[in-house]
């Protein structure tokens, strides 16, 4: 994990207490703090979310630029015929 820069905030995050128990497992099995897995976790989290946001503002960045466009629902109905069977293409 990258170290923390810049100034820290508190957040408190409510969770079930076998969440809790579990956690504390792992800190005391990896010999390393709540706060070194709590950051990591959110990192990951964050890390993967943001990806997903850009890409889809990405796509729809081209969709208006009309660089890209609308799949067809005949399209659809295609690849969903393929990918699952011809009783949910309709």
């Amino acid at each position: 994990m990258k170290a923390a820069t810049g100034p820290m905030t508190t957040m408190t995050v409510r969770m079930p207490e076998s969440m809790r128990d579990q956690f504390d497992a792992l800190a005391k099995a990896t010999d390393r703090n709540r706060q070194y897995h709590a950051l990591e976790a959110m990192r990951r989290y964050i890390e993967a979310e943001a990806w997903q946001v850009e890409l889809i503002a990405e796509r729809l960045r081209q969709l208006d630029a009309g660089d890209i466009a609308y799949a067809s629902p005949e399209r659809v109905a295609a690849v969903r015929a393929k990918r699952y069977g011809a009783e949910s293409a309709g």
